[in-house]
């Protein structure tokens, strides 16, 4: 009989991670058949417990941002030690955001069971207008030049999203689970753009299942934005008043407008999109070999081309931002608010509002009396 598992897929981000957590969101059923289980603790990915074991906040930390207490992983890990299955999976881009002293405690807490680390990687140059525009849904205020400076002139810093590199110092990160699993429990999967399904056959092999078992299924687009988009995100950013909170800015403008926009309105064949500038893409690929040659001396198991690594091509020129946007721009925008973002606000906010809406009416009241007396 095979050694149980648990597998940890950690990353990496924008590497095709929510197309995998939606699969397996969706084939849960069939793998808990196949004898995996893909825990469903009322998301589709597994976000809250690395973020529990790591500690942070989702959101702005000072403004309204949320920590998720470590009972959720203690309460998960308890379920995994006293389970039977043959193979757990467990899925979030943030555990590449883990330190060793988390790390451990993964490896601690887990009884009688091999624990394995899956990450899949693009070439960091494919993933810096993406990562931008995903930082840019997070309420940055620098354009695209001001943010590639800040990440690459001092690869390993960046004053306005420190975070990036916690991510993508790939090396890094890899070498790091693999001190504390052994590289033999390591594997890293190079994404092949040019071959959508090599993902899924890679997945479907590293977890002992048939060809096309898990696949690709329908979900929003998720596509990137266009100039014009970008351009009124960042107008808004920097217009978004210092007193307002994350939580607002989350329900309103990054999965209230934003995301249903860019699921569910598909942009105009003439829209102009993001360039990154030379500049850019060769230092990308200068790191990218770093990154290469650490991956190399690891010793995991490497499946796909890693010479991609520091060789990525992407559309070049210079970022031109439009001073004006058309009316049908912000009308779609104005029009995708997703009214169930209103399950988001928190429920303190609620209760705050309501109080108050209470407390105004009584008010009204009070005073018609006694103007009636």
């Amino acid at each position: 009989m095979s050694q149980r598992r648990l597998v940890i897929h950690a990353g990496f981000h924008k590497s095709g991670t929510t197309a995998i957590q939606e699969a397996l969101n969706a084939q849960s059923q069939e793998l808990r058949e196949a004898g995996i289980i893909y825990p469903d603790i009322g998301r589709k990915a597994h976000h809250r417990i690395a973020w529990a074991l790591s500690g942070k906040a989702w959101g702005w930390g000072n403004r309204g941002g949320r920590k998720t207490s470590i009972r959720h992983w203690d309460s998960l890990a308890n379920s995994i030690n006293s389970s039977n299955a043959e193979t757990i999976l467990l899925s979030s881009e943030f555990f590449s955001e883990l330190d060793s002293q988390a790390i451990s405690k993964i490896f601690s807490k887990i009884k009688g069971r091999r624990v394995e680390a899956l990450f899949t990687v693009r070439p960091l140059v494919k993933l810096l207008g993406s990562s931008y525009q995903q930082y840019l849904k997070y309420g940055i205020t620098a354009d695209y030049e001001e943010w590639l400076h800040s990440v690459l002139d001092k690869p390993g810093e960046s004053k306005i999203n420190p975070t990036f590199w916690q991510r993508h110092f790939h090396g890094q990160v890899v070498e790091r689970w693999a001190k504390i699993l052994g590289p033999d429990s390591v594997s890293v999967i190079i994404v092949d753009e040019t071959k959508p399904q090599f993902l899924f056959d890679s997945i479907n092999s590293h977890l002992g299942l048939p060809n096309n078992f898990l696949k690709p299924v329908e979900i929003g687009s998720n596509r990137s934005l266009t100039m014009e988009e970008i351009a009124l995100l960042l107008e808004i950013n920097r217009r978004f008043p210092k007193e307002r909170n994350w939580s607002e800015y989350e329900v309103f403008i990054r999965r209230g407008y934003i995301q249903t926009l860019t699921d569910t309105v598909a942009p105009s064949p003439n829209s102009e999109r993001l360039l990154t500038p030379s500049w850019a893409i060769k230092k990308g690929n200068e790191i990218g070999a770093e990154i290469k040659r650490e991956l190399i001396a690891i010793g995991a198991k490497i499946i796909g081309n890693i010479e991609s690594l520091d060789s990525a091509q992407v559309p070049e020129g210079d970022a031109i931002y439009p001073k004006n946007i058309s009316i049908e721009v912000i009308s779609q925008a104005m029009l995708s608010f997703d009214k169930s973002s209103i399950s988001r606000f928190p429920i303190k906010w609620v209760q705050g509002d309501l109080i108050n809406r209470y407390k105004n009416k009584l008010t009204r009241e009070i005073s018609l009396r006694r103007k009636k007396l």
